[in-house]
C-alpha cells in the first residue's frame, strides 16, 4: 500500500517529466515544427542523429538530454569500445530507451564510429555531432534546413563562419588554413573548417560515404573530397563550437596532418581518373 509520501513524490516526479517534456518541445519548438510540415505518410524517423563515443562519460548524458526528444527523430549513440563508464551514464538519461546504442567490440576510430552510425540510420536526413559537449543541439534546425530544401546535400557546421571561445593550438590552425588552400586549388571547394564533426547529410550521400579508408578524423576530410568527386553540393554554416569541459582530444596533431594529405593526394589522383572516365 502506498502512502501519501510515496504518491506525492511519485506525482511530483511525473510532473517534472512532463514539464521536461514541454520544455524540450519549446526549444526546439521551430525543428520540430518544420520537420512536421516536411514528413509523408511514410516517413517513420525523418531525422538521424548520430553520436560517436569513446570514453565520454563526464560529458555523453548531458549532451544526450540536450537533444530533442520527438517520434521523428531517433538518436544513436556509437560506443566506439569505451573503457570508462559512458554506457552508465547513458543509462541515466530521461527516456533511455528512446536511444539506440551500438557497440563496437573493438576500437575502429572516430570514422569507423560514424560508419557504423550511418549503416544503422533510418532518416532522410542524417545528423553527426560529437558527443564531448562542443556542439549545441540549437543549432540543428540550421544545419537540416539545407538538406531538406534541396539547395546542398552535405551542410558542414564552421566555427571560423561562427563561433569559438577557446584557444584552438597555431599547429592545428595552420594546417586547417593549409589544407583549405590545397581543397580549394584541388577541388575548387571552399571549405574553411574541413575537420569539423557536425554535419548533416542528405540521405542519398550515404551510398558513397560507408567505406572509407581513413578511419582516424581525416574521415571527416576523407568525406567532403569523395562527396566532391561524385558531384554531391556541400555548402558550410555558421554554428557555436564550445571548448571542452572535461577530458582531452583524442587527436593527435601531427599524424592528424600526415594523414590528410596523404587523403588530398589519394583523391585528388581519383578526381582525375573519374573526369578522364566521364570524358570517356
Amino acid at each position: 500500500m502506498k502512502t501519501a509520501s510515496s504518491t506525492n513524490a511519485t506525482d511530483i516526479a511525473t510532473e517534472r517529466k512532463i514539464i521536461k517534456t514541454r520544455n524540450n518541445f519549446h526549444k526546439f519548438n521551430d525543428l520540430i515544427n518544420y520537420l512536421e510540415n516536411h514528413k509523408t505518410n511514410s516517413d517513420a524517423v525523418l531525422l538521424s542523429i548520430i553520436l560517436p563515443m569513446y570514453n565520454e562519460e563526464k560529458t555523453i548524458r548531458a549532451v544526450l538530454e540536450s537533444l530533442p526528444k520527438y517520434e521523428l527523430i531517433e538518436i544513436i549513440v556509437i560506443d566506439d569500445h569505451s573503457t570508462d563508464n559512458s554506457i552508465k551514464e547513458i543509462g541515466k538519461v530521461n527516456s533511455p530507451k528512446r536511444i539506440n546504442i551500438l557497440q563496437h567490440k573493438e576500437n575502429k576510430g572516430y570514422g569507423g564510429a560514424i560508419t557504423t552510425g550511418m549503416k544503422h540510420a533510418k532518416g532522410k536526413v542524417v545528423v553527426c555531432m560529437d558527443s564531448d559537449g562542443q556542439h549545441s543541439a540549437n543549432d540543428l534546425f540550421n544545419l537540416i534546413k539545407p538538406i531538406i530544401e534541396g539547395e546542398s546535400d552535405i551542410v558542414i557546421g564552421s566555427r571560423y563562419l561562427g563561433a569559438y571561445n577557446y584557444r584552438l593550438p597555431l599547429l592545428r590552425q595552420f594546417g586547417e588554413i593549409l589544407a583549405e588552400k590545397i581543397i580549394r586549388i584541388l577541388f575548387s571547394l571552399k571549405i574553411k573548417n574541413n575537420q569539423n564533426g557536425f554535419r548533416a547529410y542528405n540521405r542519398k550521400v550515404l551510398k558513397v560515404l560507408k567505406h572509407a579508408r581513413y578511419l582516424d578524423y581525416t574521415y571527416c576530410t576523407e568525406q567532403i573530397l569523395k562527396a566532391s568527386i561524385y558531384g554531391f553540393k556541400i555548402k558550410e554554416f555558421p554554428i557555436k563550437v564550445y571548448g571542452r569541459q572535461h577530458g582531452a582530444s583524442k587527436m593527435t596533431i601531427i599524424r592528424l596532418a600526415l594523414n590528410i594529405f596523404s587523403c588530398l593526394l589519394l583523391y585528388y589522383i581519383k578526381k582525375i581518373k573519374v573526369n578522364s572516365t566521364k570524358k570517356h
